[in-house]
This record gives structure tokens, sequence and C-alpha cells, in this order.
């Protein structure tokens, strides 16, 4: 067999083609990454404002919580005692986006739900009046209850609450539930069988993308749990009109949590999934 020979000149373009490469794939990573943005940067509520707030540097029932870097929900309250709901809302709109969080119940729930499954909610598209408890919004549940739970008091990540008469979404559906084989309906509230929370305590990971008007996709820990279409508007004349756009928000409701890692990615305005 006859011996093979490799020479510097003969190494030295495959070289350079591999650094190229990885120098090109760093450079996308980390383009990526920068992509998002925190809303929360772990130590201030600066860029947020509470419907209860009773004034400038208060933020209502959300405080932050430096060890967790988290934004803490009822903190130092007494289980059990009187509370009231509450929301915290960014203070700039955004239209086509990815919106990534993390949220972890605590163990307190008050006065008037303190035994009812732990809720909370995830708002997008906040508009009208943002004292209102609760603001004009779509909203992706936050909460404890079991997927395959059908009781009236069911509180399960993913499922679709409408804010407001005048809104309307559609949704694929089998007599309410979420159904990615059927056709978009419209529907005020839909529940979803897909999706777990981690125990008690532990770490959940939510993410929704918007695109616009035209459809929002409900993430749980890594898995799509339900998907709306077409978001309109009808004014008191009946004009129809899109809903592109509004504020984020956080839902306090009677339940201790937390909420971290709030981070955004705008997309541009004719990007679809």
């Amino acid at each position: 067999m006859s011996e093979l020979n490799f020479s510097p000149s003969m190494l030295k373009p495959a070289l350079n083609t591999f650094v190229a490469f990885v120098v090109f794939f760093l450079i996308c990573t980390q383009t990526n990454a920068q992509k998002f943005k925190p809303l929360f940067d772990g130590k201030t509520l600066e860029g947020w404002i509470a419907a209860k707030s009773s004034g400038e540097d208060d933020w209502g029932n959300f405080s932050v919580n430096k060890k967790e870097k988290a934004i803490h929900v009822y903190a130092g309250e007494k289980e059990g005692s009187i509370q009231q709901t509450d929301c915290l809302i960014t203070e700039f709109e955004f239209s086509h986006y990815v919106l990534k969080l993390e949220y972890k119940w605590l163990e307190k729930r008050f006065d008037p739900r303190t035994d009812w499954d732990r809720d909370a909610g995830l708002l997008f598209h906040v508009h009208g009046d943002l004292k209102k408890i609760w603001p004009w919004s779509l909203e992706m549940q936050i909460g404890e209850s079991l997927a395959n739970k059908t009781e009236d008091l069911r509180f399960h990540t993913g499922d679709l609450w409408v804010l407001g008469n005048h809104l309307r979404v559609k949704t694929p559906h089998t007599n309410g539930w979420y159904d990615s084989n059927e056709i978009p309906a419209e529907g005020l509230h839909r529940k979803t069988r897909l999706g777990t929370e981690k125990p008690r305590g532990k770490w959940n990971k939510m993410e929704i993308r918007v695109y616009g008007s035209e459809k929002a996709t409900f993430i749980l820990n890594g898995e799509v749990v339900l998907e709306i279409f077409d978001f309109v508007q009808i004014a008191k004349d009946g004009a129809v009109s899109p809903l592109e756009n509004g504020h984020i928000g956080l839902q306090a409701e009677f339940a201790e949590l937390l909420y971290r890692k709030i981070r955004i990615k705008e997309l541009p305005e004719n990007s679809s999934d």
C-alpha cells in the first residue's frame, strides 16, 4: 500500500474553511441571543406599572425578590389574609414577538381563595384602562389545575381567556377543548388537555409567540398547548378592526408566586410561524 503524504499547503484550505464555519456559527448564535432583551432585570421594576399602584415607586402587590432575581407577588403577606388582585403591565406596547419567562408557585394563598387551585395569568395585547382589573387583553392562563380537570374552578396553564366583550379570537376546538385538527371558531374561553406543570416550588417555563392580530402560540415547558387566530375588536358602532398590539401584563390573583427571566424578542411585522 502506498503511503499518503499531506503537506501543510494541502491542509490549509480545509482549516480555513473550518475556522470560517466556526466563526459564522458563533456570530449567528450570538446575534440570535442578542435579539432577546430583558423586560425585567432582576433588580428593579422600572419599565412596569401596577394597576393598584399608589404613586411613583409603588408597584402594588409586586416587589423584587433579590435573592431569586424575580418579581414576587404578595411578598411578606400573611397566609389567609385578605388581599386584592393586581396587574403589573409593561410601559411599552408590542405586536410581533416571542416572549419567554419562568414562574414558580410558593405556598401561601389568600382570602377569598384560600382553598382554590392557584391562579394567575400572562396577558398580552393589553389596551384601554390600565388601572382596570382586568384590563382588556388576551390571556394565557397560569394555574396549577391538572389538564384533565373539568370542574368550574379550573385554572390550568395554557387555557385561553378573552378579557373584553368587544374582543374576538378564533381557536380550533371540540366542545370547548383545544383541538388542533378542527377549524378555528370564535370563543371567549378555551381549555386545553395539553401541558404539565412541574411540582410546586419548581420553575416552569412559559413562552408565547405573537404575530400581530394573526396568531399566538402558547407553550408550557417546551410543549405547544394551544393556538389562537384572527384577533379583532368591535367598536360600539359595529366596526371591526384587527387587534394588532398592546402591553404585556402579569396577574396577581390571591396566590403567592415568582416571575423571573422575562425576556422578549421582537419580530419583523411580516414574520410568521
